[in-house]
């Protein structure tokens, strides 16, 4: 077991850092930095619970950061980690302590075992500026991918009267959100330049570190809520919007070995259930909601309702979870590798309205089974050419931690019509090989 010392934040004036450092027993020492002087005007404005929250949500993310798997798991991924966060309130906090565990181990696929200790911090004065100012009918995550796009097009275009807060972070070792985040706000303001605000991109990242950094991101959701549900108290707004398609959302494995340590469960119902269940706990009731839970990623696209303007900022946003790795790339300067799952869901998801993206690859220039960069893609194929019932995938949803039964018939219709828009775009896409790979 990993045991980690998380230090109190201090925050520096000449630098507007909120610095937290991060140590282990073996002499691992790394400081998380946050760019607390941009989110200090709301954190005036918050209680000490929801502070504490958002404290913890951008440690974890640094925790998740500084702990490598591969030197400190038995099976390359799994870690186990011991972790005393301070808080205002340890009594308090103690009451979801189980529940912290249950959604942390869940969210990044480890072991956590937290504990709570007490510590307190001033926070200097900061004037909130008067464009937060307006009552705001929800708070949303503006990532720079696809679907917090179009979550931003459908809200603007049913809700002219409404206005909508955006928030968002960066990591700037992780090279393209921040520009992507920029690039769309930029032009969502020349369409409906009333209707929002915008708190600028948090950075959040991990320096001054002796050790080597971990390459997976698998907490950054939970650091999107806690940024969230800062600007929603501080604004007196009760809903978070996660714009998410139910395909992602859910991660129905593509095979029994990708059902934890390759698949991602940044906005699974169980990560959002649970979060709220602790905040309810904490007596926070701000609400979290993912209004595409049962949509697929192409039903996003085609049912967005300002289609005019989703053809035109769609090659702005990004999906691709493999940009940084272009050496194998047919078309280096492209935005997208083009065959990463993110990737891939995001072509099946743009066959009806046309896509302008540009990609460093397709499915038919690789060999999917022979080189690493195209092992999404065979297990892709596999996974289309396996015939599966209905009844499977909702055993499967089980096992991959659906609880709520009320909704696992949905769930399961989301799946296979997934699968469908998958096949859809191999049988348009994919030469006779690739096709006969997919079983179409």
């Amino acid at each position: 077991m990993k045991t980690i010392s998380v230090g109190k934040l201090s925050y520096d004036t000449s630098s507007g850092a909120g610095m937290i450092n991060i140590t282990d027993a073996s002499g691992g020492n790394s400081t998380l930095n946050i760019d607390f002087e941009t989110i200090l005007p709301f954190i005036n404005l918050i209680n000490k619970e929801v502070l504490d929250f958002f404290i913890i949500s951008a440690t974890v993310y640094g925790i998740d950061r500084f702990v490598e798997r591969k030197q400190n798991s038995v099976d390359g991924w799994t870690r186990e980690l011991k972790v005393n966060f301070p808080v205002h309130n340890p009594a308090k906090w103690n009451t979801c302590k189980q529940e912290m565990n249950k959604l942390l181990s869940f969210l990044t696929g480890d072991y956590w075992n937290v504990e709570f200790r007490k510590e307190t911090f001033d926070v200097p004065k900061a004037a909130l500026d008067k464009e937060y100012s307006v009552p705001f009918a929800q708070i949303s995550l503006l990532s720079g991918g696809l679907d917090s796009l179009i979550g931003a097009l459908d809200f603007l275009k049913q809700a002219p009267k409404q206005s909508v807060l955006f928030v968002s972070h960066y990591d700037p070792q992780m090279h393209g959100p921040k520009g992507d985040q920029k690039d769309l706000i930029t032009e969502i303001e020349k369409i409906y330049s009333k209707q929002f605000a915008y708190i600028p991109s948090l950075r959040v990242s991990l320096d001054r570190t002796n050790v080597s950094r971990e390459t997976t991101f698998r907490s950054r959701s939970l650091l999107f809520l806690g940024i969230a549900l800062t600007a929603a108290q501080a604004t007196n707004t009760q809903s978070i919007i996660v714009p998410e398609n139910g395909t992602v959302s859910l991660n129905f494995p593509l095979s029994p070995s990708r059902r934890s340590s390759c698949s991602t469960r940044t906005t699974h119902p169980f990560v959002l259930d649970n979060v709220l269940s602790i905040w309810k706990i904490l007596s926070i009731p701000t609400d979290i909601r993912n209004p595409y839970e049962f949509q697929t990623k192409g039903e996003m696209v085609n049912a967005c309702k300002d289609q005019t303007n989703l053809s035109q900022l769609v090659a702005l946003s990004n999906s691709c979870g493999k940009r940084g790795h272009r050496a194998h790339w047919t078309i280096p300067g492209a935005s997208h590798c083009g065959v990463c799952m993110p990737c891939i869901y995001r072509r099946a998801s743009l066959l009806k309205i046309g896509d302008g993206t540009t990609y460093g690859n397709t499915i038919n220039s690789l060999a999917p089974f022979l080189s690493k960069k195209s092992q999404d893609v065979g297990a892709c194929l596999d996974y289309l050419n396996n015939p599966i019932t209905k009844e499977e995938i909702k055993q499967e949803l089980i096992v991959n931690g659906v609880k709520n039964l009320s909704k696992l018939n949905q769930y399961v219709d989301v799946v296979w019509r997934t699968r469908l828009e998958l096949k859809q775009w191999v049988k348009k896409e994919g030469n006779s090989t690739i096709k006969s790979k997919a079983g179409v």
